[in-house]
């Protein structure tokens, strides 16, 4: 029995994870990571639960990589730190990769390089490879042969006939296995709401070259540190108009290294310079690329709008081009820093209409292609939100070429058969981590949750003095942070509220600290639930004396 779980991927954008299973062997597909959302306070990322994987990690035979982005290996340290098998991905993908496990200090790992030529063989599974195009080099789309017959996965994909690596998508193949028969295909969603084709990345080539053209002040392009080829663009138009480029943020500089080193990238060291001696230069020599595109708090992008990034100060005068359109959710910081960097008089040029960006995912059109090429028996689609998954079947109700579909949900176990129609026969309980700025885990849900309970509702700290008989010694100390200003009156109603249930306890003659604490909390929740409408972070605190 061929068994597909889904441990990512299904629930927004990112976090990706599955796993393909047949009797005693088992292989992992991508390791992403989720950015998290404005309301959970502290937390720098999201990775998935490992747990179902750890139980069965004798089984796992390797983790197949799709592409570089975070969300498809973002995960892959904290992976390893529980379940060390070996990492299948092309040069770019495990050069990124490599770079997160040494900055874990992870040494003893297994990675393993793979182009559209290899074949990888286990017990029951065979893998090929299809590159593919997307906004990052190296791509693959992944062929699996299985008892159950073919599956393909799609990855992430667009379908690009000018690609800036030349690297088209291999339409003969895909025809090819669609005539010897495909299972099952699981296919990218992000854009499939979105009608049409998306344009090739070479556009945006041609318009960094009309917009360079005009501007002669310092010119700042904020995109992906992952977008190579658009990097590659802008280093290329800037040197055609006279420009050494510096990098900044540490994810531009890193990525730009590493594929630099593996010729992903190509410039001279005469073609750089370094962003603290930029001042040494005329203005309309200079060309920044910097992270930010999203308007990350941390991003260099953001610390340069603030005042705050050492090394570089921006005047009016300067440029700013964001080569990236909002992920859904970031709209409000993105244009937070537009307004302060418009505030410092400076150019900011955004926005789908200036053409300075292009989707990495398939329009509709492309889906049906796919579609079309390989005329699968069974389809799930993957990677996005509900809309965009349903918006994908509704593609492919369109066609009728395939018939056996189903939106699948993060947990969700699918049996997989040539024979019949794919069944959910499981459904794994999924606790996604949550990783803070100092690398932390926090594994609990109800600390993220006090969190958003004290940024949204305050906090309410009172205080019992009692002697080691019990006897209340002091009055009842009640503050309080975060909380609308309460009358004097409000304030001596809780602490009488309070005094009841101490005084009932005493009759119950149940005065245990712990017990006492926790139903004192629940009673002041309660009061402040009907009296404000609001329900912040409690603390007891029972001083014995």
């Amino acid at each position: 029995m061929l068994k597909l779980y889904i441990l990512g991927g299904l629930d927004g954008i990112g976090k990706n994870m599955m796993a393909l299973a047949y009797r005693d062997e088992m292989v992992v597909i991508d390791c992403g990571i989720m950015f998290p959302d404005s309301d959970m306070y502290g937390v720098d990322k999201i990775i998935p639960d490992f747990s179902f994987l750890e139980k069965h990690q004798k089984q796992i035979r390797g983790l197949i990589v799709t592409h570089g982005h975070e969300d498809h290996i973002g995960a892959v340290a904290y992976f390893l730190e529980k379940i060390n098998v070996p990492i299948y991905g092309t040069r770019l993908t495990l050069g990124l990769v490599e770079h997160k496990l040494n900055e874990k200090g992870l040494k003893k790992v297994q990675l393993k390089i793979i182009s559209e030529t290899s074949r990888l063989k286990f017990k029951y599974f065979q893998f090929s490879f299809v590159r593919v195009s997307h906004s990052i080099p190296d791509g693959v789309m992944t062929v699996i042969d299985t008892p159950e017959g073919t599956i393909v996965h799609s990855g992430d994909f667009k379908i690009d006939y000018t690609p800036v690596d030349n690297h088209v998508l291999d339409m003969h193949r895909l025809a090819e296995i669609g005539s010897k028969g495909v299972t099952l295909l699981l296919s990218d969603s992000t854009n499939a709401v979105k009608k049409g084709h998306t344009l090739s990345e070479r556009q945006v080539g041609e318009s960094f070259e009309r917009a360079f053209k005009g501007i002669q002040g310092r010119l700042l392009v904020a995109t992906f540190s992952s977008n190579i080829h658009r990097i590659q663009q802008a280093i290329d138009v800037g040197k055609r108009f006279g420009r050494k480029v510096s990098f900044a943020g540490l994810s531009m500089e890193n990525t730009a290294k590493i594929a630099r080193r593996l010729g992903y990238l190509t410039f001279d060291d005469s073609d750089t310079v370094f962003i603290g001696h930029i001042d040494q230069f005329q203005d309309n020599q200079i060309l920044i690329l910097t992270t930010g595109s999203q308007g990350e708090p941390l991003s260099a992008l953001t610390r340069i709008s603030n005042g705050e990034y050492r090394l570089f100060q921006i005047k009016k005068g300067d440029t700013v081009i964001i080569s990236a359109l909002p992920i859904p959710g970031n709209e409000k910081m993105v244009y937070a820093t537009i307004d302060k960097l418009g505030r410092k008089g400076i150019h900011v040029i955004y926005e789908e209409a200036s053409k300075m960006h292009v989707s990495g995912h398939a329009y509709s059109e492309e889906l049906k292609q796919l579609q079309m090429l390989l005329r699968p028996k069974s389809f799930i689609p993957i990677h996005g939100e509900f809309r965009h998954l349903y918006a994908h079947c509704e593609i492919v109700k369109e066609l009728g070429v395939t018939h056996d579909f189903l939106i699948a949900e993060n947990g969700d176990v699918i049996e997989v058969s040539r024979k019949k129609n794919l069944a959910i026969v499981e459904k794994l309980e999924l606790h996604p981590k949550y990783i803070d700025s100092n690398g932390v885990c926090l594994e609990d849900d109800a600390l993220i949750e006090e969190r958003r309970q004290m940024a949204n509702d305050g906090v309410v700290v009172f205080t019992f003095y009692l002697n080691h008989q019990g006897d209340l010694i002091e009055d009842i100390r009640i503050s309080s942070r975060g909380v609308s200003p309460v009358p004097e009156e409000f304030i001596n109603g809780l602490k009488g509220s309070l005094m009841d249930q101490y005084n009932h306890m005493l009759t119950r003659k149940t005065l245990e600290k712990e017990l006492l604490s926790i139903e004192l909390e629940v009673m002041v929740r309660k009061y402040m639930i009907k009296r404000t409408g609001k329900s912040p972070c409690v603390i007891p605190l029972i001083v014995i004396k």
